[in-house]
Parts: structure tokens; C-alpha cells; sequence
């Protein structure tokens, strides 16, 4: 139970600030300096979901490192000192 009233809120806060009203610089002259304040604000917020995107991808990249065999091997490797070594099976 527990289990799905934690999905459900981390399901749902993320998708009420992308619900929120979405800035419309359309409203403004192109060359006002509004305009430009505008655009800038989209681009900030864009530029904050792409973010913790590329977090949230690098952060799952980890564990599925951490959590493979390429990893031990290449522990095993760094730690060996010779070629003779690094082949040994244990």
C-alpha cells in the first residue's frame, strides 16, 4: 500500500510543475526588452528539465555500471600487475 502512495506522489509532483501555465511571449513586442526578459525565462526553464534529465540518465548509467560484470573485471584488471595475473581464474 505504501508502495503505491509513494509511486503516486512521485508520479504526479513532477507533472504538476510541466501543467503549470506555460509562459507566452507573444504577448509582447519582439524588440521590447519584456520579450527578451520572456524568452529568457523559457529558455531557463528548459534548460533546468534537460538538466535533470541528463542526472537522472547518468544516475541510472551508474547503477547498471556498478551492478555489471564489466566492472569487476575492470578492477581486476587495474589491480593486476601482469598479463599472467589478470588471466588467472579465481
Amino acid at each position: 500500500m505504501i508502495k503505491v502512495v509513494f509511486f503516486i506522489i512521485t508520479f504526479f509532483i513532477p507533472l504538476s510543475n510541466s501543467i503549470a501555465e506555460e509562459i507566452d511571449c507573444n504577448q509582447s513586442d519582439k524588440l521590447s526588452a519584456k520579450y527578451v526578459e520572456c524568452s529568457a525565462l523559457k529558455l531557463k526553464e528548459k534548460s533546468k528539465d534537460l538538466k535533470n534529465t541528463a542526472v537522472e540518465k547518468i544516475d541510472d548509467g551508474k547503477k547498471k555500471f556498478d551492478s555489471s560484470v564489466l566492472k569487476e573485471k575492470l578492477i581486476k584488471f587495474k589491480n593486476s600487475k601482469t598479463l599472467s595475473e589478470f588471466m588467472e581464474k579465481n
